[in-house]
């Protein structure tokens, strides 16, 4: 196992590259799938077992049988569950599983303190119970011959056409979970042996829509907002061109990322309250974690302008190990 381990860090890393940077300089590689980047997991606990959440084309609802996954650690979780995704190399047909002696290795891998472990303990099992159907729209012109069978009449296929795709479909996260909790006749109690079989439609999911994020700096950044629109950063500037800055409005910002939950009423005072905090956390991202990154407040007050920055990750770049290596 140890071995398999080291042939899939060399081979997006040479050895000898790794060893050359010290321990404090190493950073750490995982991915997100861009669902989850454009509609987050809930930012607290929500105390339900359904939660929804839409941005532009995509929508997502979670259900559970009990509650959904939230805030920071359900994050960091989501995480490493899509890097292990994405990376293992199962045969097709065979299912992705995570296997972990005990509850601090999976908090070793998470690179999470002991008393974070209820915490985690806490998601797996909301991630465990948990479902998620993803809703997606994407409209393209299209020429009109590609749907020729579809013409009412032979003069429509040298025309164009909007083609819109409706895409929907119900992944769980998990196939299967189990786990052993000891307790001794001194009450001392602790959780082993976690299996995790994760879902071949999660798999696929995670496999087709990855985004590469340094963990390193996702876990550092302390506000669930901040881990959000640092994700968000991430992704969008790939899709970025030279010269073509990306002007976001205030209102489309908030409702994505803090959606106003109050009546008509009080909407001004809570929206102006929600953008306060989320140009905050901008620079705060901006200051700290990601110092590359192209962007500005408009002095309208009225959104961001998001320019093509330096990616977060470059293509073979050293410092950068995967985040599953490191149990």
């Amino acid at each position: 196992m140890a071995d398999e381990k080291i042939t899939e860090i060399e081979e997006l890393f040479p050895l000898e590259e790794i060893k050359s940077h010290s321990k404090k300089e190493l950073q750490y590689r995982s991915y997100m799938s861009s669902p989850f980047i454009a509609a987050s997991l809930p930012l607290k606990d929500v105390k339900k077992n359904l939660f929804t959440r839409t941005y532009n084309n995509i929508s997502l609802t979670l259900t559970s049988d009990t509650k959904v996954p939230f805030g920071k650690n359900g994050r960091l979780l989501l995480s490493i569950l899509t890097t292990h995704a994405v990376l293992k190399k199962n045969k097709p047909g065979e299912p992705v599983v995570l296997e972990y002696k005990s509850l601090q290795n999976l908090l070793d891998e998470l690179q999470l303190p002991k008393q974070r472990g209820k915490e985690v303990k806490e998601q797996l099992e909301c991630f465990s119970g948990s479902t998620f159907v993803f809703k997606e729209k994407r409209t393209k012109l299209s020429e009109a011959y590609l749907f020729e069978e579809f013409m009412p009449t032979e003069e429509q296929i040298y025309g164009k056409v909007t083609a819109t795709l409706h895409s929907t479909g119900i992944v769980p996260f998990f196939e299967s979970m189990q786990y052993v909790d000891l307790e001794d006749e001194k009450s001392n109690k602790k959780s082993i042996g976690f299996k995790i079989v994760l879902s071949e439609k999660f798999t696929q999911l995670s496999q087709e829509h990855a985004v590469p994020i340094n963990y390193t700096v996702y876990k550092q950044i302390k506000s669930v907002v901040g881990k959000d629109l640092y994700t968000w950063f991430v992704y969008r500037n790939n899709s970025i061109k030279e010269g073509e800055p990306l002007h976001i409005s205030r209102r489309a910002l908030v409702d994505q990322f803090m959606p106003v939950k109050g009546n008509k009423e009080g909407y001004e005072s809570e929206e102006r309250v929600n953008w306060n905090y989320l140009k905050e956390q901008i620079n705060t991202i901006k200051d700290k974690y990601y110092p590359d990154l192209k962007v500005s407040i408009n002095s309208t007050n009225d959104g961001i302008t998001f320019y093509k920055s330096k990616p977060v990750i470059e293509g073979n770049d050293s410092r950068y190990m995967l985040v599953t290596s490191t149990i």
